[in-house]
């Protein structure tokens, strides 16, 4: 499969696309096995570093506090930011607005108490967001397989998908480890990471410097072309699919039993490459200190001649996997910003806001 995959992308009448790397890894898929040969294939060079020119010094502090994140004890790291989850709830009062209007359409059986306490846990899941990304970005100098459980169920999903040679494409969430679960997936299967590019060059750098050890390549969320010509050549392929990019990109299906904008990238791509489709959440389990990795299995049947049916379909597979830990899911988001014709705003002054 590594040879067919590198061939396919480099024999391509356009060329590789700059997001387009070999996979770093050969599926071993005939042989029993159930692993990747690491560096079969080569490794997505490292981005070029940007200068240290006075316009770049506000990246390089935030880089240097990952950095320093990055390189502490986990323990250390996560009790360092503690108290930054009750201050960003105070000072970030117009996402707390927004969650606070997620959650109560999101989770109705919450009692007014409940529904803060939840609001305060989100803010502390996003707070413990910071030293995990910091961890992940650090590469070998920190073992996060150590800290991170994928069951044999959930990878023999993988496998099976990957075992039929056909480009796999992965749909998940927001949630505020989505980073840790990027990094323990993509060292068991390398592939490539549909993201936003940030507008600041030197974390822009860092971070794809980071990811560059479990991700073959980065592509920008703009450069459609790319994901599908990487899905079309037996490629792996991973992506958030809960945002809300507005009607012409989207139709309408229930999350958490609100009407939501939903990406037809998540039909249509399948329709387009014949890849397979399945859903990956994972959360942070603070009794054990670890991280648990869920994997559903392939989506059959999918993508059918019903684009509402397929996209419920997913989402009712994401909100499952939320609901078992949902003070981590990235409520500070505007989800619900598209409404059906006639329905109301939802979050009034703070959709302009933010």
């Amino acid at each position: 499969m590594a040879s067919e995959y590198r061939n396919r992308i480099e024999g391509s009448s356009n060329g590789p696309s700059q997001y387009i790397r070999a996979t770093r890894g050969a599926w071993k898929a005939g042989r029993g096995s159930g692993q990747w040969a690491m560096d079969d294939l080569p490794r997505a060079p490292a981005p070029p570093r940007p200068g240290f020119s006075p316009r770049n010094w506000g990246g390089w502090l935030v880089v240097g506090i990952y950095w320093f994140l990055g390189h502490l004890p986990r323990p250390v790291g996560r009790a360092l930011v503690a108290p930054l989850g009750p201050l960003l709830y105070r000072l970030m009062s117009s996402r707390r607005r927004i969650a606070e209007r997620n959650i109560a359409l999101c989770l109705p059986e919450l009692n007014a108490d409940e529904r803060e306490r939840m609001v305060k846990a989100c803010f502390g899941s996003l707070a413990r967001m910071l030293p995990e990304m910091a961890w992940c970005w650090a590469g070998p100098a920190q073992d996060m397989a150590s800290i991170c459980r994928i069951s044999e169920p959930a990878k023999q999903h993988v496998q099976a998908a990957l075992a039929e040679d056909r480009g796999v494409l992965v749909v998940t969430a927001h949630v505020t480890c989505l980073e840790v679960g990027a990094r323990a997936l993509g060292e068991l299967f390398p592939g490539h990471g549909v993201y936003r590019p940030l507008n600041n060059e030197v974390i822009e750098w860092y971070q794809n410097r980071g990811r560059a050890w479990y991700a073959s390549s980065m592509i920008s969320k703009r450069d459609i072309r790319s994901l599908v010509r990487v899905l079309r050549a037996g490629g792996f392929a991973w992506y958030a699919a809960d945002q809300d990019f507005g009607p012409q990109q989207s139709v309408f299906a229930p999350f958490f039993g609100v009407e939501a904008a939903t990406l037809l990238a998540t039909h249509r791509l399948p329709r387009l490459t014949g890849c397979r489709v399945l859903a990956m959440l994972p959360r942070y389990l603070p009794d054990e200190g670890i991280y648990e990795i869920d994997v559903s299995p392939v989506f059959e049947d999918f993508p059918s001649d019903d684009p509402v049916a397929d996209l419920a379909r997913v989402n009712a597979v994401l909100e499952a996997q939320v609901r078992k830990a949902p003070e981590q899911y990235w409520w500070i988001h505007r989800r619900f910003k598209t409404r059906p014709g006639g329905q109301p705003d939802i979050y009034g002054d703070d959709a302009r806001e933010s």
